[in-house]
This record gives C-alpha cells, structure tokens and sequence, in this order.
C-alpha cells in the first residue's frame, strides 16, 4: 500500500506543470517584460534626480542587510558619476535567468556630477530579483557603479 501511495504521489509530482515549466511561457515573458522595464526606468530616474532614499526602497532585503539607508545614501553621493539616460544606440535587453531572477542588460550613459561635458557610455547588466512580489536591485552594485556589474553568464 505504501508503494502505491508512493508511485502516485510521484506521477503526480512529476506530471505537475510546475516542475516542467522552469521557463516563463511567452506571454509570461511578455508580461515581466512590461514590469521590469517600468520598474527599471523607475529606478533609472530616481537615479538620474540623485533620489538615492527612494532608491534604497529597490534594494533586494539581502543588501539592505548589509547597507543602511543612510551608509546607502552617503556612498551614492559619493560616487563621482551619475547615470544620464540609456544610450539610443542600443535598446536595453532582458536576460532570463527564472521567473523571478533576471538580468536587464542596458548601455547606460553616465556623466560626471561635478564636470558637465565628461561623460561616457558602459553597458551594464543590471540583477533583478522578484521578493515579495515586487522586482529588487542589488544595492552594492549600485555603490559601485559605473564600475561593477554582475558577471552575466
């Protein structure tokens, strides 16, 4: 008896669409797609204002563990670049790694904060990651920046 109940619950496991759907279908794609890309030039524009308490809100809970607000905030300011807008010589493109992790590669333009006509463009590749239903940056990234990015591979 105990072998039976054993081999359903394993047909059963098996069969699950969740164990065989590790891929977003397209029309999920779709959607997180939408999502991340609002989430995204949200967070580039608060970026951009130099809004880094806002910002600390997009912070995945394992960074804010790490960085307070204000050691967030303060190493922002300190950085001497800051992020002008995306390059429109290259859309920004989503790497999907799973539903709720993902990595949205952009050509970011950056501008240095006290030398207007300094600026140049990198492409970075920006961590994603879905918690609590809502899509989180890693903070120590953007302490780095423009300099750091997450190994893509």
């Amino acid at each position: 008896m105990k072998r039976l109940v054993l081999l359903v619950l394993l047909t059963v496991f098996l069969g699950s669409p969740m164990v065989h759907s590790r891929q977003p279908t397209p029309a999920e794609m779709e959607a997180i797609s939408k999502e991340t890309r609002l989430v995204f030039e949200s967070f580039l524009q608060l970026w951009q204002e130099e809004r880094y308490f806002e910002m600390y809100d997009y912070g995945k809970k394992q960074s804010r563990e790490i960085l307070s607000l204000e050691e967030f905030a303060t190493r922002m300011v300190e950085l001497d670049w800051v992020p002008v807008g995306l390059s429109p010589e290259k859309p920004s493109e989503i790497s999907y790694r799973y539903r709720t992790l993902l990595y949205m590669n952009a050509n970011i333009v950056f501008r240095h904060k006290s030398f207007y006509d300094l600026q140049f463009t990198k492409p970075k590749a920006f961590l994603l990651q879905k918690e609590e239903g809502a899509w989180k940056f890693d903070l120590i990234q953007m302490i780095r920046s423009p300099y750091y990015s997450p190994e893509n591979s």
